[in-house]
C-alpha cells in the first residue's frame, strides 16, 4: 500500500487558492455540519441508515452517503457517553427527595430514550458498512483509492495515481 507524504496530503485537502473557493468551504462547513449533527442527533439520519440496510450488498451505492463513517462513530460514541451519565443522573435522582422529582426523572427519561435511539442508528449503520467492508473487501479497497486519490475541488489531475483514480471513478464508480 502506498503512503502519501504529508505535502500530498496537505496539497489534496489544501489545493492553490483555497481560502477564496466558494466551493472549498461550503463542501468544508457541510461535512463538518453533517457530522456534529450525526454525533448530537443521529435519530435525524434514520432515513439514511435504513437507506444503507437497504443498499447493504452495494458497495458503490454505500459509498455515496450523506453521513460520513466518522459522523456515525461520532453518534455512537457521544451516544454512550450519554446514555452513561444519564443513567447514572436517573440514579441520583431516584434517591432525591423533593418537590420536582417527577419531573427530573421525566427529563432524564426522555434523554435516555433519546441517546438510545442514536445508539441504535449509529450502530446499525456502521455494522452494515462494517458487513460490506469484510464481504466486499476488493471493491472497498477500489473506492478507497479513488477516494484517497481523486483529485478535489475541481483540481487537475496531477499524479500517475490521479489519472488512475479519475479513471476508476469515471469506468466503475
Amino acid at each position: 500500500m502506498e503512503r502519501m507524504n504529508l505535502r500530498g496530503k496537505a496539497r489534496d485537502e489544501f489545493p492553490l487558492g483555497w481560502w477564496h473557493s466558494g466551493r472549498w468551504w461550503l463542501e468544508g462547513v457541510r461535512e463538518l455540519a453533517v457530522n456534529c449533527l450525526a454525533a448530537l442527533a443521529a435519530v435525524f439520519f434514520l432515513r439514511e441508515a435504513l437507506r444503507l440496510v437497504r443498499d447493504r450488498d452495494s458497495p458503490a451505492d454505500l459509498a455515496r452517503r450523506r453521513v460520513p463513517t466518522e459522523g456515525w462513530a461520532a453518534g455512537l460514541l457521544l451516544g454512550c457517553m450519554a446514555l452513561g451519565s444519564s443513567t447514572a443522573l436517573a440514579a441520583v435522582a431516584a434517591q432525591t427527595d423533593s418537590s420536582e422529582r417527577g419531573l427530573v426523572q421525566a427529563a432524564v427519561l426522555i434523554a435516555i430514550l433519546w441517546w438510545l435511539a442514536n445508539v441504535v442508528v449509529s450502530v446499525t449503520a456502521l455494522a452494515v458498512l462494517a458487513r460490506s467492508r469484510v464481504r466486499h473487501r476488493d471493491t472497498w479497497a477500489e473506492i478507497d483509492f479513488v477516494e484517497t486519490h481523486a483529485p478535489k475541488y475541481g483540481r487537475p489531475p496531477e499524479t500517475i495515481e490521479e489519472y488512475r483514480a479519475l479513471r476508476l471513478k469515471g469506468g466503475r464508480l
